[in-house]
């Protein structure tokens, strides 16, 4: 009985290896599903909600919405207000992510759960990380990116994961003590990975 957050460098497998976690421990796995909760929270499409996600330029759009009242902008686009703010999306994404770790027996990846639940009791924060070389690899073979851009990608999602970090948790994003272990996965198969989490986390199989 715990909960579980995994956060990752892009391109280092940790959505592979949550899911294999989450299948051995019989405990839930959340990754896309807390993405489209959000989505309905803040009543906006998932494409809006990635688009904020992944791009510290969006803040222009959310500038120059505040040139406009709300109700002008919901007539002008209908259901989906096509702007995010950043107080309400930190609001709703704490919130859902609370309530997901009320239900115990979880595996959360990503979404800065680990600064959200660092004080929550039974629950464990690891970060998955490995060398560029093999997350560019990792890239091409198991996520069949091309081998002339991936290096690009990987930078731009970098970049973009550690201000979408910052702007949730502060300078503090990356601080080594909010993590209960952080695992250099290029030279810890996921079968032994899983066996340190298990054994730090106190669970044992389902």
């Amino acid at each position: 009985m715990a909960i579980i957050t995994i956060s990752r460098d892009y391109a280092s497998g940790g959505r592979k290896l949550g899911r294999l976690l989450a299948k051995r421990l019989g405990y839930h796995y959340v990754d896309k599903f807390l993405f489209q909760k959000i989505a309905e929270d803040l009543n906006v499409s998932e494409s809006t909600l990635e688009s904020f996600e992944k791009s510290r330029e969006y803040r222009i759009s959310n500038t120059f919405s505040k040139l406009f009242s709300q109700g002008y902008i919901e007539r002008i686009v209908g259901h989906d207000k096509s702007v995010v703010e950043d107080k309400e999306y930190q609001t709703s994404l704490k919130n859902l992510i609370l309530k997901t770790a009320e239900e115990d027996d979880v595996v959360i990846i990503g979404r800065a759960a680990y600064f959200f639940l660092k004080d929550m009791k039974n629950c464990y924060h690891f970060h998955l990380v490995a060398p560029m070389d093999w997350r560019k690899k990792y890239a091409m073979e198991e996520m069949n990116l091309p081998g002339s851009t991936v290096n690009e990608i990987i930078d731009r999602h970098d970049k973009n994961q550690h201000w979408f970090l910052r702007s949730i948790c502060g300078e503090c994003f990356n601080d080594p003590v909010l993590f209960d272990l952080t695992l250099n996965i290029s030279r810890i198969p996921n079968e032994k990975a899983i066996e340190v989490i298990k054994w730090v986390a106190n669970v044992k199989d389902s």
